[in-house]
């Protein structure tokens, strides 16, 4: 009787967990600019959350524009296009660095 109401709260957490993160994801899947974005991920936490190189616009659109990239939009309208495809703090930061509209 324990284990089946363990059972059950665990799955009813990982059904919350799973829907809040569906709620949550605000990424234009059909935009292709955001496959740059998303495939860029590493490098834009290392500038947004290391600081390495420092964060700016620069240093932020050399992540994803550079060959090879699925989209020749420059970099600032690709992030602007696709503010949430990352973690709420990375998304803040950009929309801020680039003065994106919400």
């Amino acid at each position: 009787m324990y284990t089946t109401k363990l059972n059950l709260g665990l799955l009813f957490a990982l059904v919350a967990i799973v829907a809040a993160q569906a709620a949550v994801d605000k990424c234009p899947k059909d935009e292709i600019a955001c496959l740059d974005i998303i495939n860029s991920s590493q490098c834009i936490a290392n500038v947004i959350v290391d600081g390495r190189p420092p964060l700016t616009k620069a240093n932020l659109a050399k992540c994803v524009e550079h060959e090879g990239t699925a989209s020749n939009l420059p970099g600032a309208e690709k992030f602007c296009r696709c503010t949430g495809c990352h973690t709420a703090p990375i998304n803040e930061a950009i929309i801020k660095t680039f003065n994106c509209a919400q």
